[in-house]
């Protein structure tokens, strides 16, 4: 089972996360998420506030990869694993206050909890490490 080292924790809290998603016809889309963060030792979460092209693929495929990488070391992480919308408790409303404090004109569509399945090291020529 993949587990989220300490290490990893710190880069996912204090560098931009990438998330990297595919459309239903193959089509690769990548974005940043500010709101990406650790929940546990096996789980990132991320806001999906506004329901744009990664929500969109994400309701035809789950599976997703989120990328981080600290660009003075050359060093990161690719975690893969597979997405659950989570629309009600704790989560949810924290997605809500953000999306209140940005003025968002709609509700967010969810927190994208995902259970990290797999993690590789970009600074070691990508090799697995769980």
């Amino acid at each position: 089972m993949a587990k989220i080292t300490e290490e990893m924790k710190t880069m996912i809290a204090n560098q931009a996360a990438f998330i990297a998603t595919v459309s239903a016809d193959g089509t690769p889309n990548i974005v940043t998420k500010a709101t990406t963060q650790v929940l546990d030792d096996e789980h990132i979460v991320f806001f999906e506030l506004a329901g744009g092209r990664t929500w969109e693929n994400l309701q035809k495929n789950p599976k997703i990869a989120i990328g981080v990488a600290d660009k003075s070391t050359i060093q990161g992480y690719r975690f893969i694993g597979k997405a659950e919308f989570i629309t009600e408790g704790e989560l949810y409303e924290s997605a809500k206050k953000i999306a209140e404090m940005l003025n968002m004109p709609d509700p967010p569509k969810a927190a994208v909890k995902v259970k990290v399945e797999e993690i590789y090291n970009l600074g070691a020529g990508g090799q697995k490490i769980a």
